[in-house]
């Protein structure tokens, strides 16, 4: 077996998500391997041999190819790709037992089905690595590869075991040839492995945890319990009072760091303030005794580094990951990327939990703010156009964009369409409605905005109006969420934007039983028939299990009454969810004093 492509190319754009290229008869397999990668990767799926040929080409980068298939077979595919000079990686997965023939086969790696998410992701992130790795080198791994699923099957089941015996020589010779360079590619693969392992191991956590104690404490265990560091633990920073305190730890002594915060605020406040992460070369003996005061004193001569990584959720920082590891501080060079994307993980998580914990609290704490600001798209167009700006309703898009509808009284609607859509923060803009007293408009927002700073925290906006450049925008907040947290978000994006009041509220809760009799008020007779009938009958699935004309003559009605019917109910149910779940908070509220923050 040898490898004869070079190196790999530099790609032409950087910012290009890696090409790979999934071939598999089994269509199904095929398709779960594209949904296993298509977040990190530009897959193209190929069903067949000869599509696999018409596919690839010289952007791809890594194949994942199937043996066994009809008319043409991935021998077959192998052999003409390598004829073809495609400078890509390529793994056989398949269900066909490696024998020796595999040898003489132009491949990377080997893969025995069954497969799982893990065997793909690290065959690709292994093989992409293995790209820029010297010709030598790669045929190295290539070789160990074929040698490792050899050794996995009995001796006497293979065809020509001296066979096995010439590739184990073959690979130990070019091992001692290549020495230096094989082991350093050896550790930086390792270090990939290591750093999937612990972001999956995160991630799990971030998945399984229901609020921002049970997030944090996941996280920094999942972290200690990596045998390459000593502890971790998450500070929370607190701007107005400059001080720090450990808000969960694991491997470190909780009490000894918040009673010693002035061993660590600096080096916090550097990295929440920057939103970067930053890395120390060897703790200061207060840094070091303060997290580690138990520590044998032999051991406390040993350096130990560390890194602090913030916690950042688009505009928001909840705080910083710190962690801690015997040795230099190249240790945590080699994994500045990896922690940063940590921190984003860590914080997108805190970010979800806090708006669902808002979502099912029977309390809320409400905030009020003034805004004048300039810098925010209401208050911009307000101000230059005249007139009052109201927010209507906002959802949140997949893509990370908000969708809002706007009442705009007093002004221009189209006039506030066209300045709109020449603003930086719209992506897109629209005219829903229009009357003499005002126009409702749909924008996309996607850059900076107040609204968006809020969904971003997980808040809940209930008011947002500006009238000739002066609103007020009031939103509400789980009972724990982080409001210096927000506060500071807000006010450091947006300086002419301040807290006016903090109030306690409750929240409003309908019983399941009084909201099905609010429904059935507003729903007639004939409307319950037609949408239960409709959902009995599967008419609500795709495809549809029965057609409008099957449910209208089940029903003794036409398709047209039938269509009535349904679209009515539909509406009076739609309008029934929405009120229940966007009821006022006004009537609700408690007694206690609104009080400047």
């Amino acid at each position: 077996m040898s490898t004869k492509r070079s190196p790999s190319r530099e790609r032409e754009d950087k910012s290009a998500a890696p090409v790979v290229l999934v071939v598999d008869d089994d269509e199904d397999l095929a398709d779960t391997c594209e949904y296993w990668l298509r977040d990190d990767y530009d897959v193209r799926v190929a069903y067949g041999g000869q599509e696999a040929l018409d596919a690839a080409d010289e952007t791809v980068d890594v194949v994942l190819l199937d043996r066994r298939m009809p008319t043409v077979s991935g021998d077959d595919v192998l052999e003409r790709l390598e004829k073809r000079g495609l400078d890509c990686r390529i793994a056989m997965m398949t269900a066909v037992e490696p024998d020796t023939d595999i040898v003489e086969m132009e491949f990377d790696d080997y893969l025995v089905k069954p497969v799982t998410k893990t065997d793909v992701r690290e065959t690709v992130e292994e093989l992409l690595v293995r790209s820029d790795f010297e010709e030598e080198v790669q045929r190295f791994f290539a070789l160990e590869s074929a040698e490792s699923v050899l050794e996995s099957r009995d001796r006497e089941e293979l065809r020509d075991p001296d066979t096995l015996e010439s590739l184990h020589a073959h690979v130990e010779s070019l091992r001692s040839e290549r020495e230096d360079e094989i082991e350093l590619r050896q550790r930086q693969l390792d270090h990939l492995h290591h750093v999937n392992n612990l972001l999956r191991e995160v991630d799990r956590a971030i998945v399984d945890a229901t609020t921002r104690e049970e997030i944090a404490e996941t996280v920094c265990l999942s972290v200690a319990n990596e045998e390459s560091y000593l502890g971790a633990w998450i500070a929370r920073y607190n701007r107005a009072i400059d001080d720090v305190d450990a808000r969960a730890t694991a491997g470190v002594d909780a009490a000894r760091l918040s009673d010693r915060s002035d061993a660590v605020r600096s080096l916090i406040r550097d990295a929440v303030e920057s939103e970067e992460v930053r890395i120390v070369e060897r703790l200061a003996d207060d840094h070091r005794d303060a997290a580690f005061p138990m520590r044998d004193p032999g051991e406390a001569a040993t350096a130990v580094a560390a890194i602090v990584v913030p916690l950042v959720y688009r505009e928001t920082t909840y705080g910083a990951l710190v962690v801690y590891a015997d040795g230099p501080s190249e240790f945590f060079e080699e994994r500045v990327e990896v922690f940063e994307q940590l921190g984003r993980s860590i914080g997108n998580g805190i970010s979800a939990a806090e708006s669902k914990r808002l979502l099912y609290s029977d309390t809320a704490v409400e905030l009020e703010f003034e805004h004048t600001d300039d810098g925010d798209l209401f208050v911009e167009l307000s101000r230059r156009l005249g007139g009052t700006l109201t927010l209507k309703g906002f959802a949140p898009e997949a893509n990370g964009s908000v969708s809002c509808y706007v009442a705009a009284a007093g002004v221009d609607g189209e006039t506030v369409l066209e300045e709109a859509t020449k603003h930086a923060a719209v992506e897109r803009a629209r005219i829903v409605s229009q009357s003499d007293d005002e126009t409702l408009l749909e924008w996309e927002l996607t850059g900076s905005t107040l609204l968006a700073t809020f969904v971003e925290f997980g808040a809940d906006v209930k008011t947002l109006s500006v009238t000739d450049g002066e609103g007020t925008v009031v939103t509400t907040v789980s009972p724990d969420a982080d409001l210096r947290a927000l506060i500071d978000s807000v006010e450091r994006s947006f300086g002419d934007v301040s807290v006016v009041a903090k109030r306690e509220v409750e929240r409003s809760v309908q019983s399941t039983e009084s909201f099905r009799r609010e429904l059935e008020n507003r729903l007639t007779d004939r409307q319950r028939d037609v949408l239960e009938t409709a959902f009995v009958s599967d008419y609500f699935e795709w495809p549809r299990g029965s057609t409008a004309e099957e449910v209208a003559a089940s029903l003794g009605i036409s398709a047209p009454t039938f269509h009535e019917h349904l679209r009515s109910g539909e509406r009076k149910l739609i309008e029934a969810f929405f009120e229940e779940t966007n009821l006022e908070t006004g009537d609700g509220r408690t007694q206690s004093r609104a009080e400047n923050d």
